[in-house]
């Protein structure tokens, strides 16, 4: 289960060093989001035959784990 603490809708180009790290994919860095997350956007683009640019608005979100206990965030 999933509790969201942030929610934010901005440009590609907006996220941070940070929330790339953060999210922990790939080497978590910011090079790494944004070319694993170019490719996603630009495949659903295609898909919904939208082209896709950095410039359109996306959905940021940060959550936390809440449970079950095993795995929740030890953040609080």
């Amino acid at each position: 289960m999933l509790r969201s603490v942030e929610l934010r809708v901005g440009p590609f180009t907006s996220v941070d060093e940070r929330f790339a790290f953060d999210e922990g994919e790939g080497d978590r860095s910011l090079a790494s989001w944004r070319e694993g997350h170019r490719d996603y956007w630009t495949r659903v683009g295609a898909a919904l035959g939208i082209e896709w640019t950095e410039a359109h608005d996306i959905v940021f979100e940060r959550f936390e784990v809440v449970w079950p206990p095993e795995h929740a965030d030890r953040r609080r």
